[in-house]
């Protein structure tokens, strides 16, 4: 098994795909282990595919097509080079995208978020359970989704570890994934059952 991508094909109830992309931002420098999410704020699954496949890049992008039962998951980079998600100031010495961070882009509007069903939770869980076997990150998420915004300062971030979002990047003045339930995705990822919730 290759530990840098996902298996192709339809595993743990998703539909896997890798289009591998060369436009990383390198090798993670330092840093504790982090899945850091977004949304993409429009689109369809594959307007997007082929928006990041070219610029800012992410590792995984997480949607579905017209008609489709199942959701798709598209690896772009492999799961030691830093995306190219966050916007970073290299004038502070922190370079934000290559702090140990494996970033996804879920095909959606942040303001959809609080009518988000369990389902869709669980859909989630089976991706970050997914690749938590291939990238070690912890099953916590240290900070709220939600008001006050807690933006981390660039050291803060560097050492943090878990499950964040855009809204908590430094460098970074985005709110997704605003109102995520962030105590419910962990809860979900603890009790999934061998080869991930059936959906």
């Amino acid at each position: 098994m290759n530990e840098l991508w996902l298996p192709e094909g339809h595993h743990w109830d998703l539909h896997i795909e890798l289009d591998r992309s060369t436009n990383d931002a390198g090798p993670f420098t330092a840093g504790g282990p982090k899945f850091l999410l977004h949304t993409t704020e429009g689109g369809s699954l594959r307007s997007n595919q082929a928006l990041l496949h070219d610029k800012n890049t992410p590792h995984l992008l997480f949607g579905v097509d017209p008609g489709e039962q199942h959701w798709t998951l598209i690896q772009f980079l492999p799961l030691d080079r830093a995306g190219k998600t966050l916007q970073n100031d290299s004038s502070d010495g922190f370079q934000t995208n290559r702090a140990n961070v494996v970033q996804m882009e879920i095909v959606g509007f942040t303001a959809a978020i609080p009518t988000w069903s369990e389902l869709m939770y669980k859909r989630l869980a089976n991706v970050l359970t997914l690749v938590q076997h291939r990238f070690d990150f912890p099953t916590v998420a240290p900070l709220d989704f939600s008001d006050p915004v807690h933006r981390m300062g660039d050291a803060e971030f560097v050492k943090a570890a878990g499950i964040f979002g855009h809204i908590h990047a430094p460098d970074n003045d985005h709110g997704d994934p605003k109102r995520l339930r962030e105590g419910l995705l962990v809860q979900l990822m603890n009790d999934i059952p061998n080869g991930g919730y059936n959906l």
